[in-house]
């Protein structure tokens, strides 16, 4: 068989025209969830999904059109291929809603369910710290959200540390890299606080952070957690469990990480204001001292004036009553040398008394010597040596009578 050689166009321009004639699919209408629903000037782009397989729409003059990811429809239309792009779009003439999706509603129950239980409580949320110096940040470790983080951190404090736990933010076994992320960081004391984070995107793909697994983990942290999945528009329960719920990653970056130039110039507005209110007050206080002391030295040289003159009537006082003092003391010291003098051995040898030793021991008695001994006499004016040649007794008590 003769294999046919087309160029793209040709190729693309033939299979529109295979979908073009088949009448079938110029008017149907199929039923789906919304997912990746969003406004672009006055049209509208969505997909529509079931459980095994998913189609884009697009629908031309709906700027007004409310639609809400998750939401349940039937839109009818017809098929088209784009021969330029080669992509095939369910052209959208009218949209019926039939109420929420399977995963909307697989959601809400479990919401419902995890609210119940106390895991969404205002009271249990945790501050974010004003001055972290390090953030632990679970997502992807390539593509947009982590480049947001890190240059919107680098901008307000090239001092902050970034850490990132890499995770897969969607598909089958997300939410345990994301659960263990968050579990690992609670394991680091240098962690202030810890940022979950994935850019936009449908229902499903969000879908990790509508586990009961996150919401456990988060509610499990000891360190506060910020919430930045999907755009603006998305809610998941990521979002309610976490102490703090913002719009995009960039924002997370803002509230989790201080500015150190504004800090900086705080810092500078407050040493200022601090010089001058110092310097007012102690302006203030050398003109009040200085009234004082001038205040002060008057009373004290009027003090001054005063306590000389009761000092001189004073020391004249003292004076004369130290005068009578010297006086009677002086008298008091003459009568008693007086008497000293009269006590004296000396004055007493001056009487014609002697004192008797030998070999420098004192003689009190006769009884002490005896004939031959060499003694020491000890008059008013000499000292004499003698030898004893004789010793007669004085019977004092007929000496006495006698005289």
């Amino acid at each position: 068989m003769k294999t046919l050689t087309l160029t793209v166009f040709q190729f693309n321009s033939f299979v529109k025209k295979i979908f073009d004639a088949e009448d079938f699919l110029s008017n149907i209408a199929i039923i789906g969830e919304i997912t990746n629903f969003k406004i672009s000037g006055d049209n509208a782009f969505f997909d529509l999904k079931d459980e095994n397989a998913m189609v884009s729409c697009v629908k031309f003059g709906a700027r007004d059109l409310n639609l809400k990811n998750g939401e349940l429809v039937t839109v009818q239309g017809r098929v088209n291929f784009y021969i330029k792009s080669g992509r095939l779009n369910f052209l959208v003439n009218q949209v019926m809603s039939n109420g929420q999706g399977n995963l909307y509603q697989k959601f809400m129950m479990l919401k419902e369910k995890l609210e119940k239980e106390g895991y969404f409580r205002q009271e249990i949320k945790k501050e974010i710290p004003k001055f972290a110096k390090r953030i632990g940040v679970v997502t992807s470790e390539t593509g947009a959200v982590i480049r947001d983080i890190i240059n919107v951190t680098k901008a307000k404090n090239p001092y902050t540390d970034i850490i990132v736990y890499p995770s897969k933010v969607q598909g089958v076994g997300a939410e345990n890299e994301i659960s263990a992320g968050i579990s690992y960081f609670n394991t680091r004391e240098d962690i202030d606080t810890i940022i979950v984070a994935r850019g936009g995107g449908s229902l499903e793909d969000l879908s990790p952070f509508n586990t009961e697994k996150v919401v456990k983990a988060i509610f499990a942290s000891k360190k506060p957690v910020i919430s930045a999945v999907g755009h603006e528009t998305d809610f998941t329960l990521c979002d309610f469990a976490s102490d703090l719920r913002v719009p995009t990653p960039s924002v997370a970056a803002e509230v989790a990480v201080f500015s150190y130039y504004d800090e900086l110039e705080n810092l500078k507005r407050i040493a200022q204001n601090n010089y001058y209110f110092m310097s007012k007050r102690v302006n203030d206080s050398k003109k009040h001292l200085s009234l004082i002391s001038n205040s002060a030295i008057d009373r004290l040289k009027l003090k001054i004036s005063n306590s000389s003159s009761n000092l001189k009537q004073t020391l004249f006082s003292i004076s004369h009553s130290i005068e009578l003092l010297m006086k009677n003391k002086r008298s008091e010291l003459e009568k008693t040398t007086l008497e000293i003098s009269k006590k004296n051995p000396l004055e007493i040898l001056k009487n014609g008394y002697a004192v008797l030793s030998v070999e420098g021991k004192r003689v009190l008695s006769s009884n002490e010597l005896s004939v031959g001994d060499n003694i020491e006499i000890r008059t008013c004016d000499s000292e004499i040596k003698a030898e004893i040649k004789n010793i007669s007794k004085i019977d004092l008590e007929n000496a006495n009578k006698k005289e």
